[in-house]
């Protein structure tokens, strides 16, 4: 996205950052020691968001320095080219232009000279109509009954956002309405989202910008058949609608256009959510709050392209990940929500993350000369310090944190449960940070020959990110926090942050394989597999 004139570490900010890391950097227990109020300056109000990068190995002078570099690589100009859908992804040729999905239908975005914004909103007025007569009953199939259950079908970015913002926002749910994913080419998937229901109540959403991806239309080749042993083949057709960027696909497919939404080519399926991709979150938690989680995203859209980097959340966020990973090594980030409903957030951001920065080609086509994109993982907090937390203490690799908390919750509005998990997370963080020295686990009485097992290292880097509660506007405000800041990263590291050339050549072979299982072109260790499988299945 950067208009760059060279490499990203020959730049002069890049040359100045290496010099001050080889200078060294105080111990994050010492920074905080010497400046009690860390915490309160570098701390960042995003929205409703409280993003605190205090616990990070970065200084002022760090910070200032890596606002030289987003000021030398032209970040602020890149987000702008993007936000004005300009062709940023380059080796596609197109726009990425999520932010277009929750633009206002004041604003004129225009994309070869068309506005793009009317057809937009047009997308979302029908969604709504649909879902509303959903959830009013008024929806109904084939035989007369209400629709009361929704089974969206996708992979990748065609699932992940929509089962984590359905999860998140299960509160809003409505009690007499069924909506569940799958994404899993696996079959017990489709068959355990298809348990206990109806076809004659039930409609499928297929979810696939190509309508040509194998998981996606194998399942939906499998649900219709489910659907046409209840209603008969004809009917049906009357319980199947497809989102896709390429409606005469679906059409071929035996949807007809009044059934079918269309998903604009130039976004990319990590960024989906507020497209017709998230037709089964509009279903789940009604048209207003799906416009409300639209409207938190449009408010970070617009911090973005106006905070100064210093005081940018997504940026500075995205600026760190390049200290991290680029100056310090960090090969991978754990994302640990304290918060059941965010459980599915490290799957989401895995494939924002990892799909976008996994790249180690520049935009000029030549190698990256540095370190891009780390490992993302994680799960749910109390459940995370019982199985990999271990690691992240006294582990040999340093592990960056992002820890996200939530104040408030409908499901303990006392805060019986919500106190503890905050003072966990807060636990974690101090703990990481200061850890524990040889000095004082002696001096709680622990045996010589234990000292060293109990001793922490500390100067572990994290992150706190402090919600006020999970309404649709606070979960969009996060995602498109972390998008943000993903794209930072990648102008950065010069790479192409929108394309994922990576997930294809895979996908080719299995295709290759299926189709032809005895070729000849196959090496010994897929034939040997092969030949193994098909004398398992007796075939």
């Amino acid at each position: 996205m950067a208009d760059m004139t060279g490499s990203t570490t020959t730049s002069a900010a890049w040359t100045a950052l290496v010099r001050h890391r080889d200078d060294g950097i105080a111990p994050l227990g010492k920074l905080l020691a010497d400046d009690p109020g860390r915490a309160t300056r570098l701390g960042i109000e995003v929205g409703d968001l409280w993003i605190d990068p205090s616990r990070q190995q970065v200084t002022d002078t760090t910070l200032a320095l890596l606002a030289d570099l987003a000021d030398e690589l032209s970040v602020a100009a890149s987000f702008q080219r993007m936000m004005d859908g300009q062709p940023v992804n380059a080796t596609e040729g197109i726009p990425a232009l999520h932010t277009a999905l929750r633009a206002p239908g004041h604003e004129v975005i225009r994309v070869g000279g068309v506005d793009v914004v009317p057809a937009i909103h047009a997308t979302l007025d029908r969604m709504s109509d649909l879902a509303t007569s959903i959830r009013d009953g008024s929806r109904t199939g084939a035989t007369g009954e209400p629709i009361t259950a929704v089974v969206s079908l996708g992979i990748g970015g065609s699932h992940l956002g929509p089962a984590l913002a359905a999860e998140a926002l299960s509160h809003l749910a409505q009690a007499d309405l069924t909506v569940r994913f799958s994404s899993n080419l696996d079959g017990a998937d489709l068959v355990e989202a298809l348990d206990g229901l109806e076809p004659a109540s039930t409609l499928i959403v297929v979810c696939s910008k190509s309508f040509t991806t194998v998981e996606t239309l194998t399942a939906a080749q499998s649900a219709r058949a489910w659907l046409a042993g209840g209603l008969g083949v004809d009917r049906a057709a009357e319980h199947v609608v497809a989102v896709t960027a390429s409606p005469e696909r679906s059409e071929a497919f035996g949807i007809p256009a009044e059934l079918t939404f269309e998903l604009p080519q130039w976004v990319g399926g990590r960024f989906s959510l507020p497209s017709a991709v998230g037709l089964a979150v509009m279903v789940a938690i009604g048209p207003p709050a799906f416009m409300e989680l639209l409207a938190g995203m449009r408010l970070v859209d617009e911090h973005v392209a106006t905070a100064p980097t210093l005081r940018n959340g997504p940026v500075l966020l995205g600026l760190i990940d390049v200290w991290n990973r680029s100056l310090l090594g960090r090969t991978s980030m754990a994302v640990v929500p304290y918060a059941h409903r965010l459980k599915l957030l490290p799957a989401y951001l895995q494939q924002l993350s990892m799909e976008s920065l996994g790249k180690g080609t520049t935009l000029d086509g030549l190698a990256v000369d540095t370190s891009t994109g780390a490992v993302v993982w994680g799960s749910a907090g109390t459940d995370g310090q019982h199985a990999f937390f271990q690691l992240l203490h006294q582990g040999t690799d340093v592990v960056p944190c992002d820890l996200i908390g939530v104040a408030r919750t409908a499901a303990d509005p006392r805060g019986a449960h919500q106190n503890l998990l905050l003072a966990n997370l807060a636990a974690q963080a101090a703990a990481l940070t200061h850890g524990r020295t040889r000095a004082e686990v002696a001096a709680g009485g622990t045996p010589p020959d234990l000292v060293p097992h109990r001793t922490f290292a500390g100067n572990r880097p994290s992150t706190t990110i402090l919600l006020p509660e999970l309404t649709p506007s606070v979960l969009g405000q996060l995602l498109a926090t972390y998008e943000h800041r993903t794209v930072t990263a990648a102008t950065v590291w010069g790479i192409d942050p929108f394309d994922q050339w990576g997930v294809e050549l895979g996908k080719e072979l299995a295709s290759r394989i299926a189709a032809d299982p005895d070729g000849g072109d196959h090496d010994g260790s897929t034939i040997e597999l092969l030949r193994r499988y098909r004398e398992l299945r007796g075939t």
